[in-house]
């Protein structure tokens, strides 16, 4: 499953909340400790996965929340 349109946005000095529409899929943000390092978050605040660039952890949330999305219907 590809990931769906999605947008980011900048909530803080580098952190990022990504929307698929009007809803939340989660954050990215720069670890602190691992520079070049990007920390995926659901909406929660839980721990999703890390990835090299904010792209790849904006579109790997989207096709997530896509996909549990999907899962409830």
């Amino acid at each position: 499953m590809s990931a769906p349109d999605y947008t980011v946005e900048e909530i803080a000095a580098g952190q990022f909340a990504v929307k698929v529409g009007n809803e939340l899929a989660g954050y990215v943000s720069e670890d602190g400790e691992h520079p070049g390092i990007w920390v995926n978050e659901d909406p929660n605040g839980r721990l999703m996965s890390r990835s090299a660039t904010r792209e790849q952890g904006a579109e790997f949330l989207a096709a997530w929340f896509a996909a549990v999305d999907e899962g409830r219907k």
